[in-house]
């Protein structure tokens, strides 16, 4: 107790100034209407200054999480889309078997490693055969397809992408169904192409390009890009078209890897069907 007395007896004449200079701004700021608003005004900036960074380093924090309910929620809402449980999606063998069965479930997943630069490209996810990740599944985003998995381990996936020399699916013209092989030239990243198209009608620049239910690797009728030009192929009697592509894989961050639910049942009976023909 004596070292405080004398503490406040070396320092009295900091502690009067500062209790002296209390008493004065709390007198002009009580009566000069003013002094008192732009006091307040500037308390209420520099709150709210400090709110706003609060806030923003809360939602930093909180942004992985977010993404990740946001991305289970789409994949909710994609399985309830009329594709996911209309009979007329799928080949009709299965459909007799499974009409407004739910066909597909989707999985998402994020991307941690993705080329879309060289003639053959990959990307990896985070997602493997312990999250139900299978060789040979679809994987798409919100707008467009991606590619096709081609390895899988316990954690992690990795992509075939449409922008890979080996890739192809069949899609098709929306507006007329007319239908071709979509493949990718190596060269840009935007445009693919489809060929063998037979006959693709009266075409105009930005038809859009959609998967087929031949496919069981993507659902019927999904986004593929839009139609830039088309020709005929030389010394053929067959069509090109020119597409850009609906994915933007340069910005590829998120996907969703497509399991359709029917494939082993729809995969056996064709086979078993291929077998005994002949017989």
């Amino acid at each position: 107790m004596r070292s405080f007395f004398l503490f406040l007896i070396r320092n009295h004449v900091f502690f009067i100034f500062l209790l002296l200079e209390l008493t004065a701004l709390w007198l002009v700021f009580s009566n000069n209407r003013y002094q008192k608003s732009a006091f307040i005004h500037s308390a209420n900036v520099v709150t709210g200054d400090v709110l706003n960074t609060y806030g923003d380093l809360t939602r930093y924090f909180y942004l992985k999480q977010e993404n990740d309910s946001l991305q289970a929620e789409n994949a909710r809402l994609l399985s309830l889309m009329p594709d996911a449980t209309s009979a007329d999606s799928v080949a009709s063998v299965a459909v007799r078997d499974s009409a407004g069965a739910v066909l597909y479930s989707y999985q998402p997943a994020q991307v941690i490693n993705n080329t879309y630069t060289f003639p053959n490209n990959y990307i990896t996810i985070n997602k493997g055969s312990r999250h139900g990740i299978e060789k040979d599944m679809g994987v798409i985003t919100s707008s467009g397809i991606v590619g096709i998995v081609k390895e899988v381990s316990p954690d992690f996936s990795v992509i075939i992408s449409v922008l890979h020399g080996s890739f192809h699916t069949r899609v098709a013209v929306q507006k007329n169904d007319e239908q071709g092989r979509l493949v990718w030239d190596g060269k840009d990243s935007r445009i693919v192409k489809i060929i063998d198209v037979s006959e693709p009608g009266k075409l105009e620049q930005g038809d859009s390009i959609v998967t087929t239910r031949f496919s069981m690797a993507f659902p019927d009728g999904y986004p593929v890009g839009v139609l830039e030009s088309y020709g005929k192929e030389t010394g053929s009697n067959f069509y090109t078209l020119k597409v850009r592509l609906s994915t933007d894989f340069s910005r590829l961050r998120y996907v969703y890897v497509v399991d359709y639910l029917l494939k082993d049942q729809q995969m056996e009976l064709e086979l078993n069907n291929n077998s005994n023909v002949g017989n």
